[in-house]
């Protein structure tokens, strides 16, 4: 069995290489550019919801649970 040699690249070979393979990504990826999307201002974003809104929302009984827990649950689950 022969053995491989080991190569390095040193670090302007390296960065060349991730430079080139960000390139090469970038040109094959598929980007969804979005016309009518646009900035709100800021003075036109709505004001935060009070908490009577978030119960009628969520139900109170979802909301008393968690605001008096005191773990940090996933958004997502």
């Amino acid at each position: 069995m022969d053995k491989e040699e080991e190569v390095r690249m040193t670090l302007e070979e390296s960065e060349s290489y991730g430079r080139a393979i960000n390139a090469r990504n970038a040109a094959v990826e598929r980007n969804q550019v979005y016309e009518e999307e646009e900035i709100i201002p800021a003075l036109e974003l709505p004001p935060p919801l009070s908490e009577e809104e978030i119960k009628k929302r969520v139900g109170e009984a979802n909301y008393n649970y968690m605001k008096d827990e005191k773990t940090m649950n996933s958004i997502n689950s």
